[in-house]
């Protein structure tokens, strides 16, 4: 239900991760200008100072706009989809039964229709655009790194792979055993001493 507004949602907050770029870019070009003319400051242009400034502060409002709009969208997709679901559980509950809701209290129902379902409001209005903004920031620096440098982004790009590794190895591996075993051992100890 609701994929246009979550699709919306979607392709506004990669807008506004590419819009967050801006400034890292602009601060960039900044201290490019510097260096290049770092041995005589006479020569540094102003204009592109100031001109990189207002790109670096447009690139941050418009991040922050499309950020705002893309929540709204995934806001509003995700009340819509909670209410379509009540009602459906509302018509099923209607077709159940009475024996199932004798036997079964209210709060439990009252639960069901209430927090359980409310529960899919955190996914669907912050998880979703949150996900695609995070893999849109990845995706765009790694095509600014190969642009500017292919083999240092290259040397990153591996250094992030091991580390993704290492640590995955090591929650996961013969280790992460040992350790799990060795913690909760010292805990049973620490309980049964207390």
């Amino acid at each position: 239900e609701r994929k246009g507004l979550l699709v919306l949602a979607g392709i506004v907050s990669a807008g506004s991760a590419a819009c967050m770029l801006v400034p890292y870019w602009s601060t960039y070009r900044i201290l490019n200008e510097l260096f290049y003319n770092s041995n005589d400051l006479s020569r540094i242009d102003s204009d592109v100072l100031l001109r990189w400034g207002w790109i670096a502060f447009a690139g941050l409002i418009g991040g922050l706009l499309f950020l705002y709009a893309g929540l709204m969208a995934s806001h509003v997709a995700a009340f819509r989809i909670l209410y379509g679901l009540r009602v459906k559980l509302s018509e099923h509950i209607g077709r159940l039964s009475l024996g199932y809701l004798n036997s079964t209290s209210t709060g439990t129902i009252k639960k069901i229709m209430e927090q359980n379902v409310e529960k899919i409001e955190t996914f669907i209005a912050h998880s979703i655009p949150d996900l695609v903004n995070v893999t849109a920031t990845i995706l765009l620096m790694f095509i600014v790194f190969f642009s500017l440098n292919g083999w240092l982004a290259a040397v990153c790009l591996l250094c992030i792979c091991a580390s993704l590794f290492l640590q995955f190895s090591n929650f996961m591996g013969k280790r992460a055993r040992v350790f799990t075993r060795t913690y909760f051992d010292a805990q049973e100890r620490m309980s049964a001493s207390a």
